[in-house]
């Protein structure tokens, strides 16, 4: 275990701020993934590699998100290939969005929607901070997107996570002290050492038990997000 964050006397928590993938929900078994539509595209006559389709992928989420929102699994493929110089016709295009709309349902972990409750029943803000638009959560979307207070992604803020500039924007969108805002998320960079650099207070969520070690005991860390209430607790009364 890090640093326990509950042992911070200092600390008054005002916002609790969840990265969304593999914190709070995950691609089903049965996703579409990069090389089903290499194989798709192949039945038609459009050869291409999984790894062009891939890179062009998080171009999209790096790279064009952060212009403008994305609308949708037709209007994200249509940058994706375009991204990649191809000329794929609208109902291909239709196609395969619609494949991904029935296998792409992302599934909430079991924690997850009592861990997001508990911090409003705490009385703080809550958020998501991600790379992932809201239209990719599908159905899980639509139970723990109403429990946030914000939803922050790459179009939402205008620039991509990862971006040092992308917490501090948030931090002044939420009008609050950098240090007031608690985030938890697997990643070890984007989730909690980025955050922290801009003021925010980490704590990773490893679920596997595989990343402590590579963190050395510098974060606090959890194994689920059944364990979070206690970081939300103000040690003591201002």
């Amino acid at each position: 275990m890090g640093p326990d964050l509950a042992d911070n006397r200092a600390m008054t928590v005002k916002v609790a701020a969840f990265d969304v993938y593999n914190t709070l929900v995950r691609w089903p078994d049965d996703r579409v993934t990069s090389l089903d539509i290499q194989r798709l595209l192949d039945r038609y006559g459009i050869p291409t590699s999984y790894q062009a389709i891939e890179a062009a992928r998080q171009a999209v989420f790096s790279l064009d998100a952060p212009k403008r929102a994305i609308h949708g699994y037709v209007d994200f493929l249509a940058l994706q290939f375009d991204r990649m110089g191809l000329r794929i016709s609208l109902d291909l295009i239709e196609s395969i969005a619609a494949m991904q709309e029935s296998r792409n349902d992302m599934v909430l972990f079991p924690d997850a929607l009592d861990a997001v409750q508990a911090a409003r029943s705490a009385g703080k803000v809550t958020c998501a901070f991600t790379t992932l638009p809201r239209f990719m959560l599908g159905r899980a979307g639509d139970e723990v997107i109403p429990l946030l207070d914000h939803y922050f992604d790459n179009s939402t803020v205008g620039l991509p996570k990862g971006d040092p500039r992308f917490y501090k924007r948030i931090t002044k969108t939420l009008g609050v002290e950098a240090a007031s805002i608690l985030c938890v998320g697997d990643d070890p960079i984007c989730d909690c050492a980025l955050p922290a650099e801009a003021g925010w207070q980490p704590i990773l969520l490893d679920r596997t038990g595989n990343l402590a070690e590579q963190e050395a005991g510098q974060r606090a860390t959890i194994g689920s997000l059944s364990q979070i209430e206690r970081f939300l607790i103000k040690a003591s009364d201002p």
